[in-house]
């Protein structure tokens, strides 16, 4: 009687945690692009926004990455936020997606990813009559440098081993500008198609500005929130391969045609 007793509880039981367990995995497993939040920041020529309408490469990119899952989503539904508000939002938020956002060791087990899909060099830009002077690393301890915070330039700084003194943060690039171009900072940590792009911006004129150092080169990706589920970033990275290897009769990619589209009206500092 004991055993039966026993035995109807245990049932009852699993009833209990099938019916409550079931419904939660099946609403993780029907997740798809369109219960995504995206979200990107004033980052030109990989998204930005100018005349009202957001574009840029890695915007252009996400659109054809969309197409190619057959998910009817178009720019309009981004989020354009301050770096380090998207960037705390995608730690935090389940189904967000943060681009475009460097991939380094410190950052790997934060995020999933899926990508790259920009690449770029990261730089120490100064005014030239400011006469900064970075032959080593050890002498970038030397200068007050502005920063973007949370922004990979910081970590390679870091790595470069400056100080954290020597580190003005800001959590846009306009004040870090600003500062740059009065003179309350030696030198930005920066891309440096953007760093010069938002100077010219703002009215400077970019043969003023020189490439003091280089810090390296990093991949852009497009980073999940870590509970997103492996099938959907699975799904993004099928994607972004096909439209990066996928060569038309002239051997161009739609890949090559959006970078094409904005990086030959920059003009890089060597």
């Amino acid at each position: 009687m004991r055993s039966t007793a026993l035995a109807y509880v245990i049932a009852l039981i699993f009833v209990f945690v099938s019916t409550t367990t079931i419904p939660c995995l099946a609403s993780t497993q029907t997740i798809s692009a369109k219960d995504l939040t995206y979200i990107t920041e004033q980052y030109p020529p990989y998204s930005y926004q100018e005349n009202g309408k957001l574009q840029g490469i890695s915007v252009d990119l996400l659109e054809k990455v969309w197409e190619k899952m057959n998910v009817s989503l178009n720019r309009s539904i981004i989020q354009l936020l301050p770096w380090t508000e998207g960037y705390n939002r995608t730690l935090k938020e389940n189904s967000t997606v943060l681009f475009t956002t460097g991939r380094f060791p410190e950052r790997e087990q934060q995020f999933k990813w899926a990508g790259p899909i920009v690449s770029g060099r990261f730089v120490v830009l100064a005014k030239v009559d400011k006469n900064v002077s970075i032959k080593a690393p050890e002498d970038l301890n030397k200068y007050k440098i502005g920063a973007i915070k949370d922004d990979i330039a910081v970590q390679m700084l870091l790595d470069k081993g400056v100080k954290n003194q020597k580190i003005v943060l800001e959590t846009t690039s306009e004040p870090i500008v600003e500062m740059l171009k009065n003179g309350s900072i030696d030198a930005w940590a920066y891309n440096d198609i953007t760093g010069i792009w938002q100077i010219k911006e703002s009215g400077e004129n970019a043969t003023n500005y020189k490439v003091a150092y280089i810090l390296g080169m990093s991949d852009g990706y497009l980073a999940f929130n870590k509970q997103s589920p492996d099938y959907l970033v699975q799904s993004f990275q099928q994607a972004i391969d096909y439209i990066k290897s996928k060569k038309d009769s002239s051997g161009v990619s739609d890949y090559d045609k959006i970078l094409a589209k904005y990086i030959p009206t920059m003009q890089v500092l060597i």
